[in-house]
């Protein structure tokens, strides 16, 4: 890649990420786990989080705080975000554990094949 190119998105790190909403590690964390802020994952392993999808976020609770100031300056993001419906964590279980799913259903028809026969 040479210079003048640039990567299409910059990812941050749970520190820097934390850093710039201006909250904790921990409580970053929680937010994620709970998917309430947008993740990836780099090599299966490295949780990072797109640089503008944080600064959006964080102009979000802003804007959020100016407009209804009496919720609470330090926590806008709890009233924010909105929860996560089971729905959308099915949609999430099966976008993920689809390839599992089936072929555990093929091992036991492929297995209910062999023992009736």
């Amino acid at each position: 890649m040479s210079e003048t190119e640039k990567p299409s998105h910059e990812y941050l790190s749970i520190r820097e990420a934390a850093e710039l909403l201006e909250i904790s590690e921990d409580e970053l964390r929680g937010l994620v786990d709970r998917h309430q802020v947008p993740r990836h994952t780099i090599a299966g392993a490295f949780l990072r989080l797109r640089k503008d999808e944080v600064e959006a976020l964080k102009n979000k609770w802003r804007i959020q705080r100016e407009l209804f100031p009496k919720i609470g300056r330090y926590f806008a993001h709890q009233s924010t975000v909105s929860e996560t419906t089971l729905k959308e964590k099915l949609k999430d279980f099966w976008y993920f554990n689809d390839f599992y799913v089936i072929c555990g259903v093929i091992i036991v028809f492929l297995l209910l094949i062999i023992i009736s026969s």
